[in-house]
């Protein structure tokens, strides 16, 4: 099984970031984020196509993830030799990342 190189776009990088800060400011154990989204990059990396299709945006082959212990979703596209992290969002938001609701 052939393993893909996996990027985050500035946006992702960005939620992630704001998403940490959010775990230390309400004492939540930060490991726990680490760990989720250490485990979907090695689980992407191999089985790309495993997430779910996320028509919905206008990105083209656009896919989500979702993280049971986050309730969040990782949306993301790929190619051969590479997978893009696209965004990082909570499901219970309502509405996803790519749109203006």
């Amino acid at each position: 099984m052939r393993r893909r190189k996996v990027v985050f776009t500035q946006r992702s990088r960005d939620q992630l970031r704001t998403a940490k800060t959010w775990w230390i400011d309400n004492e939540r154990p930060v490991g726990i984020l680490a760990d989720e989204i250490e485990q979907a990059v090695d689980f992407l990396a191999l089985l790309p196509g495993a997430g779910t299709p996320y028509p919905q945006a206008e990105i083209t082959g656009l896919r989500r993830l979702y993280l049971r212990r986050l309730s969040s979703h990782l949306y993301y596209t790929f190619t051969q030799d590479l997978v893009t992290i696209r965004a990082f969002w909570h499901a219970r938001r309502g509405h996803g990342p790519f749109s203006h609701g």
